[in-house]
């Protein structure tokens, strides 16, 4: 039988994985495109070499490509470095608007391969409290994930973090929700997780809107 101990290695592992993943995917796309413009630029160098003219304005859009796949790239390994570190300490003070912002960048390509986009709606103040940060970002993973099967191909699901009830976090323009069936969300992870950070969970099918209110862990 599975203790609590258990299901949240067990869905941190899975969450670890499937977003390392994901991480890994997209910068061998970039790298990809990177080398393909690299070596169309080869081709022009052999063109200018055997005298033959080259259309610099072509030239310029593959240095444009190369530079942008490049800031991509910088930028995956960024959040991959702030999702590694989020193991550092078991509790810490976290603001929540940076953990919002960054489970959407770690999301972008699950939510692309269901045609969903992504806003983050932040608070206009910090929302700082004390948790574990790892684990919070497993259970947002999670909700996420379930998020994106109650949203229409096209939609876009707004990750909100409210300022009016400190450590809430709301996910809202969940279209389909009302037509999910009641039993399938939360699953067990989601509410061992839950209990582990002292969070809430609360849906609206009529709003279309699930949420986490979060308390200080000590």
């Amino acid at each position: 039988m599975k203790t609590e101990l258990d299901i949240i290695a067990q869905a941190g592992l899975r969450y670890f994985g499937r977003t390392t993943a994901s991480i890994s995917h997209e910068l061998k796309n970039a790298l990809a495109i990177i080398r393909e413009n690299a070596g169309l630029m080869d081709d022009y160098l052999a063109m200018a070499e055997k005298g033959l003219p080259i259309d610099m304005a072509k030239f310029k859009v593959l240095t444009g490509r190369i530079e942008g796949q490049t800031r991509r790239a910088d930028g995956l390994i960024k959040n991959m470095n702030r999702f590694a570190h989020s193991v550092d300490e078991p509790l810490r003070k976290v603001n929540l608007n940076e953990m919002v912002e960054l489970l959407a960048a770690l999301s972008h390509r699950e939510a692309a391969m269901r045609q969903v986009g992504l806003q983050v709606a932040q608070c206009q103040q910090p929302v700082v409290l004390v948790t574990a940060p790892y684990l919070l970002l497993t259970l947002l993973g999670h909700c996420l994930t379930y998020a994106l099967t109650a949203v229409n191909a096209g939609g876009t699901i707004i990750l909100k973090v409210q300022g009016d009830t400190p450590g809430a976090i709301v996910f809202e323009s969940l279209n389909r929700l009302a037509a999910l069936p009641p039993d399938a969300f939360p699953d067990e992870r989601v509410t061992v997780l839950a209990e582990a950070l002292g969070a809430h969970y609360q849906a609206d099918s009529a709003a279309g809107k699930v949420g986490l209110t979060l308390k200080n862990l000590q």
